[in-house]
């Protein structure tokens, strides 16, 4: 019984640790995008900039999330991302999250989870593209411990 437990242990291990890896396809993608945007370094799309309205339904839950990702290419990028009122006054928020999905290629959603640099602003560096395409990004704002709310738009990146 002991040996039975031990093996169930070391599954759980195993396993958990294979959800939490990219798949070796995408891993090899990212690789080639890498190379192809280096071998590119005169081909910039330039920085990349979304406002996307939410409403969570609570009170005081109105407002438009701007995503900025420079150079918006694969590879590593730059993130901000601004949370303000419908006024256009900053919006200090409990969380914000963010995710890239490229549908086309099954590859997402890629979680980021900026972090909380003043009122109204979170940032991200580092954030990895691995490859060209028309990604949807989706931002998930909580504006309460119950109120939330998800937008999404798609964006050419690479």
């Amino acid at each position: 019984m002991l040996a039975e437990a031990g093996v169930a242990v070391v599954l759980l291990a195993v396993t958990t640790a294979l959800t939490s890896t990219e798949p070796g396809r995408t891993e090899q993608e990212a690789a080639k995008a890498v190379a192809a945007s280096s071998s590119d370094a005169g081909d910039s799309s330039g920085a990349l900039t979304l406002d996307m309205p939410f409403d969570t339904g609570g009170e005081d839950g109105k407002g438009v999330v701007r995503v900025e990702l420079d150079p918006a290419r694969a590879g590593n990028n730059e993130m901000h991302v601004y949370v303000t009122r419908p006024n256009g006054r900053a919006f200090d928020v409990p969380e914000v999250k963010v995710a890239f999905t490229l549908e086309a290629q099954d590859i997402g959603p890629l979680p980021v989870v900026p972090d909380h640099i003043t009122t109204g602003h979170w940032s991200a560096n580092g954030v990895q593209v691995p490859m060209g395409g028309d990604w949807k990004i989706a931002v998930t704002v909580r504006t309460s411990d119950i109120d939330q709310a998800t937008v999404s738009k798609n964006a050419k990146i690479g």
